[in-house]
């Protein structure tokens, strides 16, 4: 601190005068105080915003239904190994696709509500520094969700592709949990250090560049393996169901996806690596439609098309040949007619023989 007026005489002589004001060529810091009030949101007034998360709510909670619609309609898979196995991954899709479109409408709704003064339960525990950092939390989890969710189709065809090509990768599914795992485990470090260090403002940074690398990654990964399934399923598909275009279901599914995932990582990333930080809430909010939305549209279109027909009218359990048709069937085969024998009767292999072995 500067002295005042007075003159401090050290050893007999006089000290110069000490200035009582800062010089001309400093400035006063400015004072930092905490907003008045809390802000959620980039535009938290703004009426075009609301009436698009409005409009996302509708579509993001009939897609939920849809999908939970579907799920009812599948029941338990019952037959040999193959038909098993390829109607739970159908299952472990639709549930999975269901809690995204199902987190991503609760998410919208939490906004809505936020911006219409609706006070919030989880908001009291927050301080208004605070609040921009749940609010990127709330609105972007949703999207690994939605990452989560796609990727189980990749495992599909990449199990789809590894098995037409006879090469046997039992690990697959441990190195698709491990992938999923780790990049929750890496976003949850992010969110805790964030919170902790008190940089709040870093988060939405962070997550939009691993959300943009991850959407890229997978839009790869979709359309690579999705092309390797149309190509192995493409002589079977048009000999066993010529009516119902599966090949052109896969292709729509295969073009949709990758395309919505690789725009949204590419915005993702832009905005990530760019210096200047402009409004991005409206773009964000048509990029969860074309990325998430359209998507999950496509693949419900894929699994469960519109055709006429009753619950019966299905392909029999005799042409089921791989794991992939199960998947795109309407409905579950039917298992094949059994025969009554008479008691105690057995059957016998007639040819070939097996070999004997010497005792």
């Amino acid at each position: 601190a500067l002295c005042g007026a007075c003159c401090l005489h050290v050893g007999g002589m006089a000290a110069p005068p000490a200035w009582t004001t800062l010089p001309p060529a400093w400035t006063t810091p400015p004072v930092v105080g905490r907003c008045g009030e809390p802000c959620w949101g980039e535009n938290p007034h703004d009426a075009v915003v609301s009436a698009v998360e409005k409009v996302n709510i509708f579509l993001f909670g009939s897609a939920a239904l849809l999908f939970a619609r579907l799920l009812m309609r599948l029941g338990r898979p019952s037959g040999v190994s193959t038909v098993v196995s390829g109607m739970r991954m159908r299952q472990i899709l639709v549930v999975c696709l269901l809690v995204a479109n199902l987190v991503r409408c609760l998410s919208f709704i939490a906004e809505v509500a936020s911006q219409d003064g609706i006070a919030l339960p989880l908001m009291d525990h927050f301080t208004a520094t605070q609040l921009p950092w749940l609010w990127n939390l709330v609105v972007l989890m949703p999207a690994l969700v939605f990452l989560s969710a796609f990727s189980v189709m990749v495992l599909f065809w990449a199990q789809l592709h590894y098995t037409s090509t006879i090469v046997a990768l039992p690990l697959l599914d441990c190195l698709f949990i491990c992938v999923n795992l780790a990049c929750y485990l890496l976003v949850a470090a992010i969110v805790v250090t964030t919170f902790v260090l008190h940089a709040y403002n870093h988060l939405r940074i962070y997550m939009i560049c691993i959300i943009g690398f991850l959407n890229v990654l997978v839009a790869v990964s979709f359309f690579y393996y999705g092309l390797m399934a149309v190509l192995d399923l493409k002589d079977a598909a048009r000999k066993k169901w010529s009516g119902k275009r599966l090949v052109e279901r896969i292709i729509v599914l295969i073009v949709v996806c990758p395309v919505g995932l690789l725009v949204r990582g590419g915005c993702y990333l832009a905005w990530g690596l760019s210096v200047r930080q402009h409004s991005q809430q409206l773009i964000d909010l048509v990029l969860c439609v074309s990325s998430e939305w359209l998507p999950s549209l496509a693949a419900l279109v894929a699994l469960n098309p519109l055709q006429q027909g009753t619950r019966g009218r299905v392909e029999s359990f005799n042409d089921d040949s791989t794991d992939s048709e199960p998947l795109l069937q309407d409905e579950q085969p039917t298992p094949p007619p059994r025969f009554a024998g008479t008691p105690g009767q057995t059957w016998k292999q007639l040819y070939p023989q097996p070999e004997q072995q010497d005792a």
